[in-house]
């Protein structure tokens, strides 16, 4: 008997060279896309690192430019004008300097007295 003219002619070594083709491809996307979405997950991730990297230079910015401003001696002066405080300057001609006789190091020292003119 002869073979149908209709009849595909396909080996079988060519269905699983197709077979392992679809596999490989198959694979392939899906590598790719966990790949894909891990970089994502970086990305966002670094943004967010960043993001509040730049915060805390921000935070630290405006701390320091409280302390700045709160360490200020004439707005400390101005605090203690407002809240009629007690304490006063002390004026440069009470302040001396004593040496310490082993270490070596200077401090400075104020007289507790009230100044004299």
């Amino acid at each position: 008997m002869s073979k149908p003219h209709s009849a595909s002619q396909v080996s079988f070594a060519f269905l699983v060279w197709m077979v392992v083709f679809a596999v490989l491809a198959a694979s392939g996307g899906v590598t790719y896309s966990v790949l894909k979405n891990r970089q994502v997950a970086v990305r966002t991730e670094t943004e967010k690192l960043r993001r509040d990297t730049a915060l805390c230079k921000l935070n630290a910015s405006q701390y320091h430019a409280k302390a700045n401003a709160l360490s200020n001696r004439w707005e400390i002066r101005d605090r203690l004008a407002q809240e009629h405080s007690q304490l006063r300057d002390i004026d440069r001609r009470q302040i001396e300097i004593a040496r310490a006789l082993h270490t070596g190091t200077e401090r400075l020292t104020a007289a507790v007295f009230p100044f004299q003119h």
